[in-house]
């Protein structure tokens, strides 16, 4: 697991997260999604349902998908490289 703080361009090591029922169901079912197909490359975003500027962005990193960083970007590539150590 990694987590990217991209406001203040840095990993997170800890979240805790409070979703509404409603956001808890959309985080499921997306996750669900992804899992049918885990190599895809794929990535869904959940709004806050009363304030669109919190989200969350969910993406499924795979063994294969870490022999192919160059579609991350700079800190993305940067964070995830740690897979590899």
């Amino acid at each position: 697991m990694r987590m990217i703080d991209f406001d203040k361009k840095c990993a997170v090591k800890s979240i805790d997260l409070y979703l509404t029922i409603g956001e808890a169901s959309w985080l499921k079912e997306e996750l669900e999604r992804l899992l049918r197909d885990p190599e895809a490359d794929d990535h869904f975003h959940i709004y806050d349902e009363k304030d669109q500027n919190r989200e969350i962005s969910c993406s499924i990193i795979t063994e294969n998908k870490l022999k192919k960083l160059s579609g991350y970007n700079k800190l993305e590539r940067q964070i995830l490289s740690d897979f590899l150590r």
